[in-house]
């Protein structure tokens, strides 16, 4: 597998019928929605504009293409891309190396997930983080790239 191949990804018409739906609340009678408005509706439908990928859509539908405002498909094309961007083997590979504290190393070790979910604020102790390796990594000891890869792009139903 390419590392570096990218991902097309696209919205299904669950996804988008709730964007429009967040959307149609704040778009005027030209169809545009200012930036600012659309963040305070994913804000009311719950979604923590602290998230990174969240965060850096908003910077960019803020950017000064859109400041006066965006069309929802403009909006749509804006979430896709960065959707996209976080599903290619180049963004997954930059996450694997978050989880990877040796920039030599291949793999993620128990001890890694242990020292990463430390780092975020959570407790997790040997035999959790022994029990997830084992579940996803094929030697049951470390979680190669391909693997990691596979789990990261894994389809799940909204």
């Amino acid at each position: 597998m390419s590392r570096l191949k990218n991902y097309k990804f696209e919205l299904n018409e669950v996804q988008v019928r709730k964007i429009r739906t967040v959307f149609n609340i704040y778009a005027d009678s030209s169809g545009v929605a200012k930036p600012g408005d659309i963040l305070e509706g994913m804000r009311e439908a719950g979604v923590d504009e602290k998230n990174p990928m969240v965060y850096d859509l908003i910077s960019q539908i803020n950017s000064s293409e859109f400041r006066n405002g965006i069309k929802f498909e403009q909006l749509i094309e804006e979430i896709e891309k960065k959707l996209g961007d976080r599903n290619s083997e180049e963004a997954i590979d930059r996450i694997f190396q978050y989880y990877v504290e040796n920039p030599n190393k291949q793999s993620i070790t128990y001890e890694d997930i242990k020292r990463l979910a430390s780092e975020v604020g959570e407790e997790m102790g040997d035999d959790q983080a022994k029990r997830i390796i084992s579940k996803i990594a094929s030697n049951g000891k470390d979680l190669t790239f391909d693997e990691f890869y596979s789990v990261m792009t894994k389809k799940v139903q909204l």
